[in-house]
């Protein structure tokens, strides 16, 4: 007797043949320590010279404000970096 409801293995669909599969991932970009080091190298570098140029006052605090901007910049590249490069 052929039931058109049964269920068997054959007549599964695929999970590829989904319409409403999702499309297969690219893996992360290779590399990318060398770019992760000098962000993380910049970010503390100007952290610093933030610091010491708040501190100082006078003319170093122009300085300081500059590298306060680049780190921050670092900072949005970095977590930028990292939520492109992470794995689901």
């Amino acid at each position: 007797m052929n039931d058109p409801y049964r269920i068997t293995p054959a007549a599964q669909p695929r999970p590829s043949a989904s319409p409403f599969a999702p499309a297969p991932r690219p893996g992360p970009p290779s590399g990318g320590i060398a770019l992760r080091v000098i962000l993380w190298l910049g970010f503390t570098v100007c952290a610093v010279i933030n610091i010491i140029g708040n501190s100082v006052g006078g003319p170093a605090e122009g300085v300081g404000m500059i590298a306060g901007i680049v780190a921050v910049a670092s900072m949005v590249a970095l977590i930028a970096h990292h939520y492109t490069r992470r794995r689901s």
